[in-house]
């Protein structure tokens, strides 16, 4: 008796264990249901770009809360009555269909629930009548597994809208320009019609038919509704392609469905075609990161408006060398330090400095001149005076503590041809580092997305930033440019003309610009003066003015000369002269092809000419007026000494090879 009881318990609990382990053994493959677009929108909700999910179709994801009430109820209606009802399977609508195919010997009607369709739509097949059984199967599946509202979901993210667009969010935003939870009487009877048909019902293709299906729907499902004026089948814009690189980078960090940006999508667009309409390096092309007072990007171009050779590069991104653009800084940390001030006077004339003697970029030499009319001018020896000063390992560090990644040659370790652009770093990272000239020395990460402000970073002592910048502001702007006082101006050019800069700073943007060949090859005659400065004017020029009160540029006055210390009035200058060629243990190749030994130029700076020239101790004779050189006899160790009029001497070991 007690067994006779206990059997139907047993039975059950065996049935049910069963359907557990089919479950986990066959679970529904929700691969498709969690592949999704990627749609970027700017700052004020317009799409700016996008990219189809991973297999090729438009696909948001979706919830039923977010969705019209009276779509729902008139998808209900027409496609599935008793959904609240049945647990997956609609028993009497199968019946249905059981009959008509009995009595056909085809299908007639699937008898489909929602959780039917979904089934299919999870994995696509021919309609047949092994495949409604499989579907029947999963439908129970997916309803236990999911529930009602789950199911629901699945449906309104992956119902087919025409075309590759899947779910009625995508078909909402590419049909109708707007999200589902607001949709006229005729917008919802599209949606609903579309999915039974939507090869047949294309409105690209069969606008007539599309608009006689949702007619009938809206007649059937809600007769109540208020009348379609007109009835026009929906036109599917064309995708907006105004912000290629960011969404590249959004893709390759994996981000899916709708993502909001701080763009402002007309200045993004302005900015897109004022560049593609400029004449672009030779084979090369321009970049612009431009970044509002808040630290928010307003405007994101990386390269693409223009074809050449790697293209594909974002250039906002791509690690660069900034030729001078780094100066600022460099001067900033040394009147930070105390080391120097914008009135301490410095000479620019040829000299050795640590070991590396560079020229200035016309190759001239200014003599005596200010540190900051030095700076204003991008001269070269007083900027290495200053990262000397400073420390190269030390301004390193403080850079990449506020946040910039610099990038040094494989093997180099810090050194004074960093001020010179001895070092890669990023069009972001330049831009970032430069908005510290408007906010008193402090940087802050750069946001492309809405949310609170990141914290801040002294880079500079506020004193030090507004004195870079009070410098700044007096650079001459671009020929052509009307003149500009509210705006810190720096422009830079690579070695080997591989790099065209301009940075500027006003009381509310910070705008930075790039030109060069994505590969990074030079570009003959390119230079961040002629080339790049004049597409900064252009970009400043549609540029909303400061909307701020009051302006962050006065630098406090500076002491009279006088009052200064005798240590900050003027930089020591070498005492005595210089071998600033060959430099000390110099390593030279002085063979010609035919093995001949080839005359090795002299130069020498500093002291008091005329200079004197020894070779192992033995004076060399230099012709009057003629450049000094050696040519050396045989491969070997030689002793170089200069001696000015006063008797003061330099020497440099080298080896001849």
């Amino acid at each position: 008796m007690a067994t006779g009881r206990l059997w139907p318990l047993g039975a059950a609990a065996l049935l049910l264990g069963g359907l557990l382990l089919l479950d986990r053994l066959a679970p529904p493959d929700l691969t498709r249901a969690r592949q999704f677009a990627l749609i970027l929108d700017g700052r004020d909700g317009t799409w700016l770009d996008g990219h189809t999910s991973a297999d090729g179709l438009w696909r948001l994801p979706v919830r039923a809360r977010d969705v019209d009430p009276f779509y729902l109820a008139l998808l209900l209606k027409t496609e599935d009555r008793r959904f609240a009802a049945h647990p997956g399977v609609d028993p009497a609508a199968l019946a249905r269909a059981a009959w008509q195919f009995a009595r056909r010997g085809h299908v007639v009607s699937g008898g489909s629930t929602l959780a039917m369709q979904v089934a299919r739509l999870l994995t696509p097949h021919r309609h047949t009548l092994a495949g409604k059984v499989r579907d029947l199967l999963r439908a129970l599946q997916l309803q236990w597994r999911f529930g009602r509202a789950g199911i629901l979901d699945l449906y309104l993210t992956l119902a087919p809208e025409g075309r590759n667009i899947e779910g009625v969010r995508a078909a909402s935003l590419l049909y109708f320009g707007h999200e589902p939870a607001r949709l006229t009487p005729a917008e919802a009877a599209f949606l609903v019609a579309l999915p039974r048909r939507p090869s047949a019902l294309r409105p690209d293709r069969h606008p007539a038919a599309l608009v006689a299906a949702a007619r009938a729907i809206l007649a059937r499902g809600a007769p109540a509704a208020p009348a379609v004026l007109s009835w026009q089948a929906p036109r599917p814009p064309a995708v907006p392609h105004d912000a290629p690189e960011l969404l590249g980078h959004m893709l390759a960090a994996r981000r899916a469905g709708i993502v909001t940006t701080t763009l402002d999508p007309l200045l993004q667009r302005e900015i897109r075609r004022m560049l593609a309409a400029r004449p672009a390096p030779l084979r090369g092309t321009f970049a612009t990161l431009v970044v509002d007072r808040d630290r928010t990007i307003a405007a994101w171009i990386g390269g693409a408006e223009h074809a050449c050779p790697g293209q594909a590069i974002d250039l906002v991104r791509a690690p660069r060398s900034p030729g001078s653009t780094l100066k600022p800084f460099v001067y900033g940390m040394a009147f930070e330090a105390g080391r120097m001030t914008p009135r301490t006077r410095v000479s620019d004339i040829r000299m050795a400095i640590g070991g590396y003697a560079p020229l200035d970029f016309d190759r001239r030499f200014r003599g005596e001149t200010t540190v900051g009319e030095a700076l204003r001018l991008s001269l070269n020896i007083p900027a290495i005076q200053a990262l000397r000063s400073v420390g190269a390992a030390r301004f390193m560090a403080r850079m990449r503590a506020g946040g910039a990644t610099l990038r040094l040659p494989r093997g180099a370790g810090a050194n004074l041809a960093i001020v010179l652009g001895g070092v890669d770093l990023s069009l972001f990272d330049l831009t970032m580092l430069y908005t510290a000239l408007n906010h008193d020395g402090m940087v802050a990460p750069l946001r492309i997305a809405p949310g609170p402000a990141p914290p801040e970073t002294r880079l500079l002592s506020q004193r030090a930033a507004r004195d870079v910048r009070a410098i700044l502001r007096g650079t001459a702007p671009p020929d052509g440019t009307p003149a500009w006082d509210d705006v810190a101006f720096k422009t830079g050019t690579s070695f080997g003309s591989r790099d065209g800069w301009a940075m500027a700073a006003t009381a509310r943007w910070t705008v930075g610009v790039w030109a060069g060949r994505p590969d990074g090859t030079a570009s003959p005659g390119l230079t961040g003066r002629d080339t790049t400065a004049p597409v900064l004017a252009d970009i400043l020029s549609v540029l909303a003015p400061a909307d701020l009160p009051g302006t962050p540029d006065a630098a406090p006055a500076h002491q009279p000369m006088a009052a200064l210390s005798p240590a900050l009035r003027r930089l020591p200058r070498p005492d005595g002269p210089q071998v600033v060629f060959p430099r000390d243990h110099a390593d030279l190749e002085s063979r010609s092809d035919d093995g001949a030994m080839v005359p090795i130029g002299l130069e020498a700076s500093g002291g008091r000419p005329p200079y004197r020239w020894f070779v192992n101790g033995a004076p060399l004779a230099v012709p009057l007026g003629a450049r000094p050189s050696w040519t050396p006899d045989m491969p070997g160790f030689a002793h170089l000494t200069v001696q000015d009029a006063t008797g003061r001497h330099a020497s440099a070991d080298i080896r001849i090879r």
